[in-house]
């Protein structure tokens, strides 16, 4: 900067003094030679000195000078005044009578430019005498100044969220001076006693200043380093955007600019799942069961369908949300009038979609006590609906008559009814080539029969949940007929060998799951997970099962039952408000994308899904319209989490957000995992309601078309048969199997959150 100021200085001497004298020369000088350089000024514009040799004598009129074309800035010069000839053409005259000689050099100064970027240029430069006559006339180069961005670079010894890790900055500095300190923004939530070399280190307001141990001169061009030891990182993370700058003691800045850093946490590890065995099969029951075709090919019935007309007070529930052979489970009614209680098992049965399996009669109900509310922990009000103190109804003995499967318990009193669901388990050993998990701890989220459901209010919804009441939403089925029924439908419909469990049976014998079944399918829904729950399915994982997540908003919250009994579960809504419901509460290891290949991002009613080349849809033609397809809530690849290796994007759509009504991608997603099991995130809550054309009544597409229908079972067929690795083979045919009785729309709810 010195150098500069000098340099200008003998620009002005030089002109004052040919101003003043006569520059005598030889009168055969040769040419011009214009030369023109440039310099930067203090306050960050560029001044350019044109210089060229006098080749006639004379009193000097006016001085023409071109500059580069595309330049701004308001450019002044001295001993002089400087006006636009036309763009890119100035001229300058003096304020003074100026005589030249032969051979004296011409020196003018031009302040204020801001060059556009490029170069070199070639330039004119013409100086007119008062009679007329050229004293110099030429062309001279400009190359411009080298510059140099901040280019800031950060990196991390250990870049992994909740880790302890050395952060090194470095920068170019992009103008000479004398450093005096350097300040870095460090990643948000970072903390610890840190320290640096060569001078003194400071922390406030998220950012590390650096100061050296005595000042340093920088020239421009220079590579600042600076590390920072002993940063302690906050468990979330990310691909973060952080600041650098370089400062003289007068503030002047030498360097600024920002850097992307790169801290991604890997997927959380689990507890180990103990493996147990299977309980001995009890006396009168089944050591094998009759396959899917077989169950299917026994008479169905459309009795099992409670019509809307039939909506009121009655209301019921059981004490398991799943049994097996040889259990009995208690049925708790409210009504007050005799009623018929009748077990479906739930699946295709020639169209029907569920076949009688029991049955008792005039079974006398009273109406029961309402439902309380209540209830704290730890000082905390937890708002649990329950109806446990309702006197019971009768007992139902699960025997050899109730095929593994999905039941509804229809409860009726010839005016009103109701359903009870139950999953009956197939606990005999058998290994199946599919196992479908229902989604009950989230129907029981979302459930506000007779008080409050987790979303009642957001912020005061209950944070304790129990079994012991009856499902408000799917006439008393929860989310079962709105969003699961489908999948059940359409894998009986083709004869596939599949079981069935509830979120209760992956907490509670997770650790059997690679022994029940080689393949898992996740529901539309399955929002809310306990430790055991996630445990069990990452160590499925690990030892070779496939997953196919055929929905979203998967894992999302996390859970902890109150018991061994498994019929209450607390969710954490205390220690950070909503936010601390989340599984990514515990940091960024523990999202949904790490685990199963995607990140729920919005619920929304329902957007178009253009089919793609992708395997996916084989046997359906690209660029086929699936409208409501994007639905219920979605799931996207975040930049900011972990991507499995190999992850890969087979299908993707874009919805509009219910909330923000901003548009946002739908990624669906596949890895294979170390062990070769397959895992698919579907990214949407519609493959189960499209597959029977039945769909929310709040969707933007509740009846979806018989060629969505088609389609969207194509799709799952794909699904199944890439999953499983080839283990399940779907029958070939086009046709997707109808139901042929009038089923009910059901309202869905789902969050309003983000």
């Amino acid at each position: 900067m010195i150098r500069r100021l000098i340099a200008s200085a003998s620009v002005v001497l030089l002109l004052s003094a040919m101003m003043t004298t006569f520059a005598a020369g030889s009168a055969s000088a040769a040419g011009a030679n214009v030369t023109i350089t440039p310099s930067v000024a203090s306050n960050g514009t560029t001044t350019l000195v044109y210089r060229a040799t006098v080749t006639r004598a004379g009193t000097v009129r006016d001085i023409v000078m071109s500059i580069p074309s595309g330049s701004t800035g308001r450019i002044t010069s001295v001993n002089g005044t400087v006006s636009t000839v036309s763009p890119g053409v100035l001229k300058w005259r003096p304020s003074k009578t100026v005589v030249v000689g032969v051979g004296a050099r011409f020196a003018i100064p031009l302040y204020g430019l801001r060059l556009p970027s490029g170069g070199p240029w070639t330039l004119s430069f013409k100086a007119t005498g008062t009679t007329g006559s050229i004293l110099s006339s030429g062309t001279g180069t400009l190359t411009p100044l080298r510059t140099y961005s901040a280019s800031v670079a950060i990196t991390a010894s250990n870049p992994i969220p909740a880790q302890t890790t050395t952060l090194n900055y470095s920068a170019t500095v992009t103008r000479a001076g004398i450093l005096a300190a350097v300040r870095m923004q460090l990643p948000a939530g970072a903390r610890g006693a840190v320290t640096s070399v060569n001078g003194t280190l400071t922390t406030s307001s998220g950012y590390a200043t650096w100061t050296p141990r005595a000042a340093i001169s920088v020239a421009a061009g220079a590579r600042l380093s600076i590390p920072i030891y002993g940063v302690v990182l906050s468990k979330y993370g990310g691909i973060l955007t952080l600041a650098m700058s370089a400062r003289t003691s007068t503030g002047t800045l030498l360097s600024s600019g920002s850097g992307t850093l790169a801290l991604i946490a890997p997927p959380a590890a689990m507890p180990p799942v103990a493996v147990a065995g299977f309980a001995p099969v009890p006396a009168g029951c089944p050591t094998a069961w009759p396959s899917t075709t077989a169950e299917n090919a026994k008479p169905g019935t459309g009795g099992w369908v409670i019509p809307t007309s039939m909506n009121g007070t009655l209301a019921a529930y059981l004490t398991e949300v799943s049994a097996t052979c040889g259990d009995t489970v208690d049925l708790k009614v409210t009504s007050g009038n005799p009623v018929s209680v009748v077990a479906y098992r739930m699946g295709y049965y020639q169209g029907l979609g569920a076949r009688e399996i029991w049955r008792q009669n005039a079974v006398p109900t009273v109406v029961q006590p309402a439902p309380v509310t209540g209830g704290t922990a730890n000082g905390n009000p937890l708002r649990m609906t329950s109806a446990a103190h309702w006197s019971k109804t009768l007992s139902i003995l699960v025997d050899s008559a109730w095929v593994p499967g999905t039941y509804l318990i229809k409860v009726s009193d010839g005016t009103s009814a109701s359903y009870a669901p139950l999953t009956i388990r197939d606990d005999t050993g058998t290994k199946h080539d599919l196992l479908i998990q229902q989604a009950n701890a989230t129907w029981e989220a979302y459930n506000k029969y007779g008080g409050v459901s987790f979303y009642s209010g957001l912020t005061t919804g209950s944070g304790r949940l129990t079994y012991n009441r009856p499902y408000a939403e799917g006439q008393g089925s929860g989310q079962y007929l709105p969003l699961e029924q489908g999948l059940v439908f359409w894998a009986e419909s083709k004869g596939l060998d599949v079981t069935y469990w509830t979120n209760n049976d992956l907490d509670e014998f997770g650790g059997q799951l690679p022994n029940r079944a080689g393949t898992i399918f996740l529901p539309g829904h399955d929002e809310y997970f306990s430790m055991g729950m996630r445990a069990a399915l990452s160590q499925a994982i690990n030892r070779g099962v496939n997953v196919a997540n055929l929905g979203a908003n998967t894992a999302y919250r996390l859970i902890r039952f109150t018991d061994g009994s498994r019929r209450a579960w607390d969710i954490d809504r205390y220690t950070d408000g909503y936010n601390s419901t989340l599984w990514r509460y515990l940091g960024d290891a523990y999202a949904s994308q790490p685990y199963l290949g995607a990140e729920y991002i919005c619920g929304l009613p329902g957007n178009t899904l253009i089919t793609g080349t992708s395997w996916v849809f084989n046997g359906i033609a690209p660029g086929t319209s699936l409208p409501g397809f994007v639905a219920g809530e979605i799931d996207r690849v975040d930049s900011n989490l972990y991507r499995r290796p190999g992850l890969t994007v087979v299908a993707s759509g874009t919805g509009i957000c219910r909330t923000s009504g901003q548009a946002r991608p739908m990624h669906t997603t596949t890895f294979t995992a170390a062990s070769g099991a397959r895992v698919l995130n579907g990214s949407t809550f519609a493959y189960g309601c499209f597959l029977v054309a039945r769909c929310p009544s709040t969707w933007t597409v509740p009846s979806p078309s018989a060629q969505s229908q088609q389609a969207v079972g194509r799709m799952v067929a794909n699904i199944t048969e890439w999953v499983s690795r080839g283990a399940i083979q779907v029958p070939g045919d086009n046709a997707v199997a109808a139901v042929r009785v009038a089923v009910p729309k059901h309202h869905l709810e789902t969050s309003n959150q983000p």
